[in-house]
Order: C-alpha cells, then sequence, then structure tokens
C-alpha cells in the first residue's frame, strides 16, 4: 500500500503522514520487482504489480479488488510487502519476518534456496500459517484462500518516526527485493521449473 495515514492532524509542522518505512520501503521493492520483469520474458504466467490505498482504514483497496476483480478465481499467489526497512530487532539487522501460507511449504523453501544459490544477506524468521491474515493487504487474498507470502518486519512495540529514511536499513531492502524478486519468477514460473526437475 501507498502510505500509512495520509494526513494526521495531530502532527507537528508537516500534517502529511510521510510513511518511509510504513509504506514507502514496500512500494519500493514492488517498483524494482515490476522493473526486473521488463522487458517482458517468457513466464508462465501473467504478473500484475498493484498499488492499494487505505489499508490503516481496513484494507479499502485490497478489499475492492479481491471484490470486484472477473478474474481472482484464477489468481495463484499474492506477494505482499509492507514496512521491510526498519530494523525490529537491531542487533540482528538482516532479521527479516516472512510469512506464507502452510499449505505451501515450497514458499519457505524457495527462500531457503535462492539465499543459498545467491548469497543473499537475509536471516528469516519463517512463519508458515494456516490463513495468513493478520492486518495488512495479504489478509484480503488470504480470505479468498490465494496463497501468499509477506514480507515484513513485525512486533515493534512503538512505531514512531516512521518518515525518517535514515532510520530505514538499505542494505536489508535490497537483499529483501532481491528474494522477493526471485519468488515472484518462482511463482510466475512454478510449472515450468517442476517440468525442468522432472526432466533433469
Amino acid at each position: 500500500h501507498f502510505d500509512h495515514l495520509g494526513v494526521d492532524e495531530t502532527l507537528a509542522n508537516d500534517r502529511i503522514y510521510n510513511g518511509a518505512d510504513d509504506n514507502a520501503s514496500g512500494v519500493s521493492a514492488v517498483l524494482q520487482i515490476a522493473r526486473a520483469f521488463l522487458p517482458p520474458d517468457e513466464a508462465l504466467r501473467t504478473v500484475i504489480f498493484a498499488f492499494w490505498d487505505g489499508e490503516e482504514k481496513g484494507l479499502l483497496g485490497s478489499k475492492y479488488f479481491v471484490q470486484s476483480c472477473p478474474f481472482i478465481s484464477q489468481v495463484k499467489g499474492y506477494l505482499n510487502f509492507d514496512m521491510i526497512g526498519r530494523n525490529n530487532k537491531p542487533e540482528q539487522p538482516q532479521h527479516v519476518v516472512y510469512f506464507y501460507t502452510a499449505a505451501h511449504p515450497v514458499f519457505g523453501d524457495w527462500l531457503k534456496q535462492d539465499i543459498a544459490r545467491y548469497s543473499l544477506r537475509l536471516q528469516p524468521d519463517y512463519r508458515a500459517w494456516d490463513r495468513p491474515t493478520g492486518g495488512s493487504d495479504n489478509a484480503s487474498f488470504a480470505l479468498c484462500n490465494i496463497p501468499i507470502i509477506c514480507t515484513t518486519q513485525t512486533d515493534i512495540p512503538i512505531i514512531t518516526s516512521l518518515g525518517h529514511t535514515d532510520r530505514l536499513n538499505w542494505e536489508k531492502m535490497i537483499e529483501i527485493t532481491k528474494a522477493a524478486f526471485l519468488n515472484a519468477w518462482n511463482l510466475a514460473n512454478e510449472n515450468k521449473i517442476l517440468i525442468q526437475l522432472e526432466t533433469k
């Protein structure tokens, strides 16, 4: 989703809630992944890049999409990026929380394999979840039984100064974005990957 709260009348000097982490960090990842998919390659599936509004107001954008999308039953998976920029655990600057639909353990396997294959500097907290809902836009898709992967930093006790770019861990954002592109590529080409493995 695009922003945090949009406008907050209680903020001093600037009423606009400039959310560098929540959620410009996630938006930047999606933009880079879209760029990496260009020019279009021979992916088996169509990849849709979407940015929602109204997440904090009740998942308004993503709810509208799943309720009105005429091909929602054909959606094979959803990747969500919410607050990927700050350190939940300052003592572990490579820590990232990785939720995914438990019925699809391959989502966890992909990340483990890609970290090893490409030497990605990440320490994921893998959280397989039967129906990963929570407060972010992945909930709209999970409630439609669409498999999801959600990359985030969670359990921050007090969220403050989200507009400050100097609080972001840029190196980790880059590594998360690389891993996310590989996830998107794997999901877009899952059948092709399986066929290649079977023929080897």
